[in-house]
Parts: structure tokens; C-alpha cells; sequence
């Protein structure tokens, strides 16, 4: 879907003259703060669609953002990521193992990452764009794993079960987030961490 569904809708915007395209990227297309090192496969099709973009705005005069997003978090979000799995355990008691626990994560509240996709469109819509522009979408304050478990237990009035250690480091592991690009125009993060998970909790 990151290739082959992206460019066909890429292909058929362009034989429909309509070339203005907001693309998402992610911080882990930069392992080690690297112009281009992909932690996983995800990020390496990420910046496989970003290579052939490149094409598009050369040859079809496309106009792109991308936005690279760090890890968001919010209300009604299934997937399987730290802070749901904290609110599950949180619930339930479970105990959850975990790697040591020193690395950094940035994560940015959903509400904030809508408006930043907001902003980039009417950047967009005002002709202020040509060619392929990047920004990020940083909260700007990455936080330990260890101290956002003990910003949540605050939080939510809860001793978690966890277990720190008991996992291994995965194979590049990102200890510390890529430093970000500028952001968009007229953007900045409004809702706090502790702010995000008060919601979440309430």
C-alpha cells in the first residue's frame, strides 16, 4: 500500500491534473539522525514512495508536502502501542515486560497531528509550495520509556505492573528520535503529554 496503491493514486491524480498531494513519511526513515537509514521495512517503502514522488514533481510539476510523523497517541486508537497497552494493564493488573526502558519516544497527541495536516493544506491551497517540501511533526520533548511509565502511573493513579528488562533491545532500536526538520508553517504542538494521557485516562 505504501508503493504500488500510492502510485497508482499519484498516477491518477496527475492524468487528472490534480497536483497537490499531502504525503505522510515517518521519523524512521532517519535511523541515527541519518539523511536516509530506515529502522525497519515500513520506513524503507516510505522512502521508497518519496523516491518516486520525485519523478512526479519533476516531471508532472506535482506539489508535495510530506509530514514525518513521530509516534501518536489518542482516544479511540486500536493499534497495539505503548500507551494502550499502559491503559490496558492499568485496567487489568497484567503485568507487561519490557526492554530496560532507556530509550526516547516523541509522541505528539492526535488532535495535534490533525491540525498539523490542517496547516500543511492551506499552505498548500495558497500556493506557497513547489516541488517536494518536508516538515516534521514533533512534539519537541521526547521522553524516556521509564519516566513516561511514571508520568502515567501519576496520571492515572496507578501503580503499574511492569517489568523493566525482561526484553531485549530490538534490532536498531531508535535510543533517541531523529532531530526534526522544521515544522509546518504556523504549527506547533498545543496539548502537553500529561495533558494527552489525562484525556485518555478520563
Amino acid at each position: 500500500s505504501n508503493i504500488l496503491f500510492a502510485t497508482q493514486l499519484v498516477e491518477a491524480m496527475v492524468q487528472s491534473d490534480c497536483l497537490k498531494l499531502i504525503n505522510t513519511g515517518t521519523s524512521w526513515q532517519h535511523y541515527q539522525n541519518k539523511d536516509y537509514s530506515p529502522v525497519n521495512l515500513y520506513a524503507a517503502t516510505k522512502q521508497s514512495f518519496e523516491d518516486i514522488l520525485q519523478y512526479y514533481v519533476e516531471v508532472h510539476k506535482l506539489d508535495v508536502i510530506t509530514l514525518k510523523l513521530y509516534d501518536t497517541y489518542g482516544p479511540d486508537d486500536s493499534r497495539p502501542k505503548l500507551i494502550n497497552l499502559l491503559m490496558r494493564i492499568a485496567e487489568t493488573g497484567e503485568e507487561l515486560t519490557m526492554s530496560p526502558g532507556e530509550q526516547f519516544i516523541d509522541l505528539v497527541y492526535i488532535d495535534d497531528v490533525v491540525v498539523a495536516f490542517l496547516k500543511a493544506a492551506e499552505c498548500m491551497l495558497a500556493g506557497k509550495v513547489r516541488g517536494h517540501e518536508r516538515y516534521t511533526v514533533s512534539s519537541g520533548k521526547p521522553i524516556q520509556l521509564r519516566e513516561l511509565v511514571e508520568l502515567f502511573e501519576k496520571v492515572c493513579g496507578k501503580k503499574l505492573n511492569v517489568k523493566w528488562g525482561e526484553r531485549p533491545y530490538r534490532k536498531r532500536e531508535v535510543m533517541v528520535p531523529f532531530s526534526p526538520f522544521d515544522s509546518v508553517p504556523g504549527w506547533k504542538p498545543e496539548i502537553s503529554l500529561k495533558e494527552g494521557l489525562l484525556r485518555l485516562v478520563k
